[in-house]
């Protein structure tokens, strides 16, 4: 096996490696080649994230994994998507080795997430005393002409400008803080996320004008979106703003030609699995994160 830092080079490779790949890990990949590329051109001198290659031969021409490495310093651990085409998975103390050797790994733990149909990948790190830290479902919607759910239209929902991008960050960073895996962001993060054309935001705001929720959709392919995140001012819990921007969002899918919407939920999350499951959202995959300190 033969691991090398990432080199731009391989961008093609890499895209068609993972476009061809069965589901694996926690990102949802979006599969157009120049939004691909931009998202693993990482920043010069950012240490936070780094990409490694695979193969399983000295010749270096056909991909057979990769790690996506981030470095979550604010809550002590390093996030791993990783998958190998050979699920020979007895080779990630191997590639672990390599990341410590390299500095790619900046913490003294480590986390990835397994899927439910990833049996070899759950079984070795069941067999390898790593920690199951918690469980996520991943749901799905295929999405009707028209929506039979009957809601009342007392909020006013427009989509967010750039401008605001601070004003979510406040509100995204408070209405998550004590969400597992939630690293707080900055509003130079939420501006990027903004601009990027695959990404809508709406957003409702009180007559003081105030942010009190936002709905955040991501096209991953040419007819399925992703709910990338739903959040309300915690102070405004209970009052329906949530299943409203979740009614408005799906509308406006279906509105663009939208087929499929999916999301990840918190198994811990009782509420937010109650309000998907009203909508008429079913499991496909359940998601595991595993943790293990490193020696």
């Amino acid at each position: 096996m033969q691991i090398i830092n990432f080199d731009k080079s391989y961008t093609k490779k890499l895209y068609e490696f993972i476009k061809n790949a069965k589901p694996h890990g926690y990102i949802d990949w979006i599969f157009e080649y120049d939004f691909f590329k931009n998202s693993i051109n990482f920043k010069k001198n950012d240490s936070s994230k780094s990409l490694i290659l695979i193969f399983s031969d000295q010749s270096k021409k056909l991909i057979s994994g990769y790690c996506l490495i981030e470095n979550k310093i604010g809550l002590g651990y390093s996030q791993l998507n990783l998958f190998l085409r050979d699920e020979n998975y007895s080779s990630i103390t191997q590639i672990i080795n390599f990341l410590k050797k390299n500095s790619k790994i900046t913490t003294q733990n480590i986390v990835l997430a397994s899927n439910s149909k990833e049996k070899t990948l759950t079984k070795y790190l069941r067999e390898c005393n790593w920690k199951e830290v918690r469980k996520f479902y991943k749901l799905e919607k295929i999405l009707p002409v028209n929506l039979n759910i009957k809601i009342h239209e007392k909020f006013n929902i427009v989509k967010l400008e750039e401008k605001y991008s601070k004003e979510l960050t406040d509100l995204q960073n408070s209405a998550f803080r004590d969400h597992w895996g939630y690293e707080k962001n900055i509003p130079e993060e939420i501006r990027e996320e903004i601009l990027k054309k695959h990404n809508l935001f709406f957003i409702h705001r009180s007559k003081d004008n105030s942010i009190l929720g936002y709905i955040w959709i991501k096209q991953t392919q040419k007819s399925t979106s992703k709910i990338n995140m739903l959040g309300i001012d915690p102070d405004y819990i209970g009052m329906g703003l949530g299943k409203y921007l979740l009614y408005y969002a799906l509308k406006h899918q279906i509105a663009n030609g939208q087929e499929k919407v999916i999301l990840d939920v918190d198994s811990k999350n009782l509420k937010a699995r109650k309000l998907y499951e009203n909508f008429g959202f079913m499991q496909y995959l359940s998601l595991t994160w595993w943790e293990k300190k490193l020696d």
